[in-house]
């Protein structure tokens, strides 16, 4: 294990150096992650051939969700627009991603499986980011409602309207969710924002749900 250890971190090198794609480091990250989580012989045989991207197509990953996996491939295909990071972004570098049009998925190495923030470990806390970058780009009508959205968000925040909401600890933690841990149909941003909102100032905010 830890020799497949040191591998990952001279790959997670590589990639910091431009010479493995994102994609490509993340299908690796997966694969090696997986194995150090539930050990199997066949994943095994795979990574000492360094066939990463056939064992993606080829092997059935215990307890890893459709989504994540339609994510993984479509992202190796240059379908669907990610971005690997080896850090926990601020939900504002989210909302900034997702108003481009990306996704960040995180990739924390971890030599010994830890929990992060409310994730088991760092294979969880990067599969949860790939199932979400699932629900931002699988439906092209859903895509462009988000896109909106998160563009009238980040157009609103360059000036002072937030500002006496998100003084109160509460509405920022919910705020935050909303802009970097949704990823929805336009209407349900709407029912949220409008639950955590003081009933008669949410008319200020409809703006935020007019299509261009």
């Amino acid at each position: 294990m830890m020799e497949v250890f040191k591998f990952l971190k001279s790959q997670s090198l590589l990639w910091k150096e431009n010479k493995i794609t994102d994609a490509h480091m993340a299908v690796q990250f997966f694969v090696i992650k997986h194995w150090f989580k539930y050990p199997h012989k066949k994943i095994l045989n795979y990574i000492h051939e360094q066939k990463f991207c056939e064992a993606l197509y080829e092997l059935k990953f215990k307890k890893v969700k459709q989504k994540a996996l339609s994510s993984l491939t479509h992202w190796l295909e240059g379908k669907w627009n990610f971005v690997l990071i080896d850090y926990i972004p601020s939900p504002y570098e989210v909302l900034n991603w997702q108003a481009a049009g990306v996704r960040p998925v995180t990739c924390i190495l971890q030599e010994k499986l830890s929990p992060i923030l409310n994730r088991d470990d760092s294979l969880e806390f990067f599969l949860h980011d790939l199932e979400h970058g699932h629900m931002f780009f699988y439906h092209e009508e859903k895509k462009n409602m988000q896109l909106e959205f998160f563009n009238q968000v980040k157009l609103s925040l360059e000036s002072h309207l937030w500002s006496p909401y998100l003084e109160d600890k509460n509405f920022k933690e919910k705020f935050f969710y909303l802009i970097s841990d949704m990823n929805t149909h336009k209407e349900h941003y709407r029912h949220y924002l409008k639950a955590i909102l003081p009933s008669n100032d949410f008319p200020k905010f409809e703006f935020l749900f007019e299509s261009k």
